[in-house]
C-alpha cells in the first residue's frame, strides 16, 4: 500500500512542478509583452481597460478640489497661531481660558463666493483663496461680545479682519447668545455654582437617590450623579439662565436616568461672580435657596422622595447589551454585499465620481453636510445641497423637558460625526472619510471615518415591465436594478445619532433622508407627566417631541437663470366634450409662475396637492419642455407653534414646508449658532 502512496505523491508533485512553471511562464511572457508595448507620449491616445480593481481615477487633483476643501490641520493650526500672536485681540489660548477671557472657539473653511468659484470652474478664471472663519468669545472686553474672523491665507496667514456675520449683518453678536462651550462654561458651573450647591445637598441627594451624590468628574463603580442643562439658555440675547437638572452617571445610557431634582441658574455675562441660583425644585416642590432646601430637608419639613436605583439584570434597560433570546436562534451570517469588478465609483480627495454623477463634499463644524458641484451627465444642476439645522422641541411637565428647544447646530452637530463602524454604520464595501476640526478645543482634532461612500442596490427595480402577451406568455421582459451611490455621515448629537443620508439614483434623481436612533432625551416621571408622555421605566419617560431638518438646495438647472413655478393638480366640471348631454370632472394641472418669494413660501395643503418645479426658460428639451427638477417632499412635519411664540423666531424656517428666496451671498445659511440662546432676537430670521 505503501508504494502506491508513493507514487501517487510523486505524481501529484510533478503535476504541481508543471503548473507553477506553465503560471511563472506566461507571468514572464505578460511583462514582456507590456515591455513591449509602446509608451504614451503626448500625441498617443491611450484607453484605460476595465478591471477587477474597479474604477480608475486620474492622479490630478480635481479642478474644485481647492474651492470646496476643508482645512486641514496645518491650516487650522497655522490660522490660530497667527491670530494668539496678534497684541490687539488679547487672545488666551484654550487651555487657559475661563469666561472672562477672550479665546477662539471656533476655526473652520470660509466657503468662497460662488461668484468667484464658477468663475473659476466655468471660466478657467483664478482659483478662489482659500480663507478662514474664527469665532471669538471676548470675555475680557467690556461690554463682552462674540466676534468672527477672516483670515487669509490660511497656510500662511498675514491678514485678519471682523467678519460681518451672515444674518444680521452686525459685526459682533451680544456675548449671551454665543454658544455653550461644553469645557470653560460647564467648568465654570461646576466650579461656581453646582459644586457648592451639590455639597449641601449631599444629604439629599443619598437619602433620596439610593445612595447617589454628586462627584465631578464621576468615578467608574462610586454612585455619582452629574447634571446637564436645558436650552434654550434665556430668551432674548441679553439675558442667559437655564434649568440644571441631576441623572445617575454611571450606567449605560445615562440619558434614561434623569432624576427630579433641578436648579434654575443665571450664568449671564462673563463674571462668573455674580452667576447665583435663583430657584430649586425637588419633587415638585420650589425653594428660593439651596440653604431653604437644605434645612427643610434636614427639619422634615417637606414631601420627601425615594427614587431607587435599578438593579441587577433591570439596570441593563438603558444599555446595548443583548438581552432575551438571540435571534436567529441559529447562529448564522447574515447577507452581505459584495463588488464581483471592484468599486464601480472613483473618489479623488472629496470629489466623487459615479456613473453621470460627480460632485464635491465637505463638513461644517456646526451645521454638517455640505455637497458642491453637483453635476449630471457633465451639466451642474445643484450647486449647492447643505444640511443647515436640526431642531428638537419638547413638551412637559417639568423643566426638562418642557424648556428643551433644541437647535443642533449649536451643539457642534457637524462635529459630531464620530468614527463608523465598518459592516454595521456602512457597508464592509464603503470608501471611508477622515474630517478635521477644532471647535472647543485647544487643538485641531481628526476625526476617524466619519464619512462613507457606498454603491447599495436597494433590492427594488428601478424600472421593470412584462409585457403579457395574454397568450400565457409575453412579448417582452425589460428590467434595471436600483443601484444608488450613498454618502453618509451619522451625527451623534449628546444622545440621538442622526443618520444623514444623501443617495444619487441613475435616473437622475437625487433623495436626501435622516434616519434617527440613539436615545431618547429622558425626563423624570410621575403622574403629572400623564398629559405629555407614557412611563417608558420606572421613573422615566420622555416628553412628546418631534424632530424637523432643514436643508439648502441651491438649484442651477441649465444655468443660474431658474424660474419656480406650481403646478396643482385641480379639479375641473365641464361638459363631455364628445357627449354633450354629460358632465366629466376630472383632474387638471394648473401653473403658477412666482414672483415674490412671500408668494414662493409654501405650506402643504392635501385639499390642494401641488408639484414644485424649479425650470429654466431659456432651456428646453427635445419635447420643447423647459428643462426643470421637481423638489419633492415625502415626509413633512406641521411645525404647531404659533408665530408669535417667544421661540419660534429662532426655527422661523419650521414655519414652511418650503421657502424659495433668491441667490444673495448674504444669505448663505437659514440658521445661526447663535438662534439657539437668543431665540426671540435671532441673528437669523427667515
Amino acid at each position: 500500500l505503501w508504494k502506491v502512496l508513493a507514487i501517487i505523491f510523486i505524481v501529484i508533485s510533478v503535476a504541481l512542478l508543471i503548473a507553477l512553471i506553465v503560471v511563472a511562464t506566461k507571468q514572464q511572457k505578460g511583462a514582456e509583452n507590456q515591455d513591449t508595448k509602446p509608451k504614451p507620449t503626448s500625441k498617443t491616445t491611450t484607453s484605460v481597460e476595465p478591471c477587477a480593481d474597479g474604477m480608475t481615477s486620474s492622479k490630478e487633483p480635481p479642478k474644485s478640489s481647492s474651492p470646496f476643501n476643508d482645512l486641514t490641520v496645518s491650516e487650522i493650526t497655522a490660522v490660530r497661531d497667527y491670530l494668539l500672536k496678534q497684541a490687539s485681540l488679547n487672545l488666551t489660548e484654550y487651555s487657559k481660558a475661563t469666561v472672562d477671557s477672550n479665546y477662539i472657539y471656533l476655526i473652520q473653511l470660509l466657503p468662497p463666493s460662488k461668484e468667484e468659484v464658477l468663475e473659476h470652474l466655468d471660466n478657467n478664471g483664478a482659483k478662489p483663496e482659500r480663507k478662514a472663519v474664527a469665532v471669538v468669545f471676548h470675555g475680557a472686553t467690556d461690554p463682552p461680545v462674540v466676534k468672527e474672523y477672516i483670515i487669509h491665507p490660511v497656510s500662511t496667514p498675514t491678514d485678519y479682519k471682523v467678519r460681518e456675520i451672515p444674518g444680521g449683518q452686525k459685526k459682533t453678536v451680544p456675548f449671551n447668545a454665543r454658544p455653550f462651550d461644553g469645557v470653560v462654561e460647564y467648568n465654570a458651573l461646576e466650579r461656581e455654582i453646582v459644586k457648592e450647591a451639590a455639597s449641601k445637598l449631599a444629604k439629599l441627594m443619598s437619602e433620596s437617590y439610593d445612595g447617589y451624590i454628586y462627584i465631578f468628574p464621576c468615578v467608574c463603580g462610586i454612585k455619582c450623579l452629574q447634571f446637564l442643562y436645558t436650552a434654550p439658555m434665556g430668551f432674548t440675547g441679553e439675558d442667559r439662565y437655564t434649568w440644571i437638572y441631576f441623572f445617575r452617571g454611571d450606567v449605560a445610557g445615562h440619558y434614561l436616568h434623569p432624576l427630579d431634582l433641578m436648579f434654575l441658574v443665571d450664568h449671564g455675562g462673563a463674571d462668573v461672580s455674580k452667576w447665583k441660583i435663583l430657584k430649586v425644585l425637588y419633587n415638585n416642590q420650589t425653594f428660593d435657596t439651596i440653604d431653604e432646601l437644605a434645612g427643610k430637608f434636614e427639619n422634615n419639613t417637606i414631601n420627601k422622595i425615594s427614587v431607587p436605583a435599578p438593579k441587577g439584570t433591570d439596570a441593563l434597560f438603558s444599555s446595548y447589551e443583548r438581552r432575551e433570546v438571540p435571534q436567529p436562534f441559529k447562529p448564522m451570517r447574515e447577507p452581505v454585499q459584495y463588488e464581483p469588478d471592484g468599486k464601480r465609483y472613483s473618489v479623488n480627495g472629496r470629489q466623487i465620481t459615479y456613473m453621470s454623477w460627480s460632485f464635491d463634499f465637505r463638513m461644517d463644524s456646526n451645521s454638517g453636510m455640505q455637497i458642491y458641484d453637483i453635476k449630471f451627465n457633465g451639466e451642474r444642476i445643484v450647486y449647492e445641497l447643505s444640511l443647515q439645522e436640526a431642531a428638537a422641541t419638547y413638551a412637559g411637565f417639568y423643566p426638562s423637558p418642557s424648556w428643551n428647544n433644541f437647535l443642533d447646530g449649536s451643539w457642534r452637530m457637524g462635529m459630531s460625526s464620530y468614527e463608523m463602524v465598518r459592516g454595521v454604520d456602512c457597508p464592509n464595501t464603503a470608501t471611508f472619510f477622515d474630517l478635521v476640526h477644532m471647535i472647543g478645543v485647544g487643538n485641531p482634532q481628526t476625526f476617524r471615518n466619519a464619512v462613507c461612500v457606498f454603491e447599495l442596490n436597494t433590492g427594488t427595480p428601478l424600472r421593470r415591465h412584462y409585457d403579457n402577451n395574454f397568450y400565457n406568455g409575453y412579448k417582452f421582459y425589460g428590467g434595471m436594478a436600483n443601484q444608488v451611490l450613498v454618502l453618509r455621515t451619522v451625527a451623534t448629537v449628546y444622545n440621538y445619532d442622526y443618520v444623514f443620508d444623501f443617495i444619487f439614483y441613475q435616473n437622475g434623481v437625487i433623495e436626501v433622508k435622516m434616519s434617527a436612533s440613539g436615545y431618547i432625551f429622558g425626563a423624570f416621571y410621575n403622574s403629572n407627566m400623564d398629559p405629555y408622555a407614557y412611563p417608558l421605566h420606572e421613573d422615566f419617560t420622555s416628553g412628546t417631541h418631534d424632530h424637523l431638518i432643514n436643508y439648502k438646495v441651491d438649484l442651477d438647472v441649465g444655468g443660474r437663470g431658474n424660474s419656480y413655478e406650481t403646478i396643482e393638480i385641480g379639479i375641473e366640471n365641464i361638459t363631455e366634450r364628445w357627449f354633450p348631454n354629460r358632465r366629466r370632472v376630472q383632474k387638471v394641472l394648473k401653473r403658477d409662475v412666482k414672483k415674490t418669494e412671500m408668494d414662493a413660501a409654501y405650506k402643504f395643503d392635501f385639499d390642494h396637492p401641488m408639484y414644485l418645479n424649479f425650470f429654466n426658460e431659456k432651456k428646453k428639451n427635445r419635447m420643447g419642455v423647459k428643462k426643470g427638477y421637481r423638489i419633492q417632499l415625502d415626509n413633512m412635519l406641521k411645525q404647531l407653534y404659533p408665530e408669535d411664540w417667544m421661540i419660534t423666531p429662532m426655527l422661523s424656517w419650521s414655519l414652511y414646508q418650503m421657502a424659495v428666496t433668491k441667490y444673495k451671498e448674504n444669505e448663505t445659511q437659514s440658521s445661526s449658532i447663535y438662534n439657539q440662546q437668543s431665540p426671540t432676537n435671532s441673528q437669523v430670521c427667515n
